[in-house]
């Protein structure tokens, strides 16, 4: 008698652990599998550049990176644009911030397909990365961060 009263509630115990388990891969299991939604959404944005779209381009995946900074949550993204044979010939990168949206990201056309390329070093603050610096345009040197905005200028 006790032999079946402890097999009897070893069975319900591997009932009830199956059922939870079936209950919570049906919860959580499907969508854990392939992209997130945010990845997905990313995806959308990004395929529908007008730049991608006339040069014939699209992208299969988004690596991004999640961080932080005074701003807020954000993530960093990179991805390979492609070609319709599949063949890589350029690269966005680019940043989305939480309860903002998905800022334009930066391209680099590669010069030969296939051939990877890398973006030229960041040029800090206000540069475009051209030479021709960035900021105002009136020559004064004041560009953005130098006291041009609120609380940190000259009261005038």
């Amino acid at each position: 008698m006790a032999e079946q009263r402890q097999t009897a509630k070893l069975v319900f115990s591997l009932l009830g652990i199956s059922f939870t388990g079936l209950i919570m891969f049906g919860m959580f299991g499907p969508e854990s599998c392939g992209p997130s939604e945010e990845d997905r959404q990313l995806l959308g944005v990004v395929n529908g550049l007008e730049e991608v779209v006339q040069k014939g381009g699209h992208i299969k995946t988004v690596t991004s990176e999640r961080g932080q900074d005074d701003e807020g949550n954000f993530y960093r993204y990179e991805a390979e644009i492609l070609n319709e044979q599949g063949v890589a010939i350029g690269k966005l990168r680019g940043r989305r911030v939480e309860g903002f949206g998905t800022m334009k990201p930066r391209i680099l056309w590669y010069k030969t397909p296939g051939v990877p390329e890398e973006f030229p070093a960041w040029q800090g603050r206000g540069g475009r990365g051209d030479g021709r610096g960035g900021g105002r345009g009136d020559g004064s040197g004041r560009g953005r961060g130098d006291g041009g905005g609120r609380g940190g200028g000259q009261n005038r």
